[in-house]
Parts: C-alpha cells; structure tokens; sequence
C-alpha cells in the first residue's frame, strides 16, 4: 500500500509544480472614490530567468539594485495596457519592493468612473519565459472578479463592467484539474501520515 501511495505522489509531483508555477504574476487593480492602484507581485525567479535571457553574465556581477529595479518597472510598464472605456491608461507614480522570492510592484493610477462600463486589458509580461502565466483581479468600485492571462488568450482579456464580467479563454477546465490533483495529494498525504504514525 505505501508504495502505491509513493508511486501515486511521484505521478502528481509533475502537476503540483505546474500549480505553484513560479514563473506566475499576479496583477491587482482596486478602485475607490480616492483614486486607483495596481499592485503587482511577482515571482523572483521569473524575473531572473526572463533577465538572464536579455542580459548576459558580465551585466549581472555590475548592475546596482536602483539599475535592477528600474529595469523591472520598465519593463513591466512596456508589458502592460489597460484601456477604460477605450482611453488608455498610463501607470503613474510606484515603487518597487525586491524580495528574495517575491518582488512587489505598486502603481498609482487616474480614478475609474463607477459610470465606466468596460476594461480591455494586456498583460504579455514575462511570456519570454514560456507557459507562463499572470492572473489580473480587480476591484473597481465593488465589482470584483478575476481572469487568468495565458498563451491561450494572447494575454489579452475585455472586462464588461455592467454585465458577463470577462471575455476571455475559458480556465474552468484547468481550473477542475488542479483542484482534482490537490484533492488526490491531500488523500495520498493523509495515508502516509497514517502509516507512519
């Protein structure tokens, strides 16, 4: 029994590293009567892989960390359209916050109208690196949702505000499956447990 439990944690181990893809970004607008602001945060080792690709070994041992995060906010700023109501919107004033596992970025933007009926949104950042991934969640003015930006939408999602929120490529199927392998992990760690103690 316990080898069929190892065998069946060795078979998943493929799918849980895919579900905690550390190449992922995660983009937040929040909107209320005072203004708006996008967080970012976003995966350290996403940022080095994607910079190894654009730079090489002798940039790294002389770039400072003001050279390094203004090459992370130019690049995330290149990467990034959102349009309301059609009209473009320029990130404002940020900062950057550098982690060892996690670099968080946030940006001061214009208010969004509660009268604004749609978002486009265009997030190709970090698709140098491959399968990855960048979930863009919003809050604006109380309605909230989410939608994952993928090679399977070109990065690319249009929010409607006042109806379907999102017209994107649907993730419900991938979405299925990794809570069906987690559910699977969970079960196999509970016999393990149980047979050690």
């Amino acid at each position: 029994m316990n080898k069929f439990v190892i065998g069946i944690i060795f078979w998943v181990i493929p799918f849980i590293s895919f579900a905690h893809n550390p190449l992922s970004a995660r983009y937040y607008l929040e909107t209320t009567p005072s203004g708006s602001v996008l967080t970012i945060n976003l995966s350290q080792s996403g940022i080095n892989h994607l910079m190894t690709k654009k730079f090489d070994e002798d940039f790294f041992e002389n770039v400072d960390e003001k050279a390094w995060k203004e090459l992370i906010v130019n690049y995330i700023k290149e990467k990034f359209t959102l349009k309301v109501d059609g009209e473009k919107v320029v990130l404002g004033k940020g900062g950057i916050r550098l982690g060892s596992h996690q670099t968080d970025l946030k940006f001061v933007l214009p208010f969004i109208s509660t009268e604004s009926k749609d978002i486009s949104i265009d997030i190709p950042a970090f698709k140098e690196n491959g399968e990855h991934q960048t979930i863009f969640a919003y809050n604006i003015n109380g309605k909230t949702d989410k939608v994952i930006l993928s090679e399977q939408n070109n990065y690319k999602a249009h929010i409607n505000l006042t109806g379907n929120p999102i017209k994107a490529e649907s993730t419900t199927n991938s979405k299925w499956l990794i809570l069906l392998f987690c559910g699977i992990i969970l079960l196999a760690l509970i016999k393990v447990f149980k047979a050690i103690f």
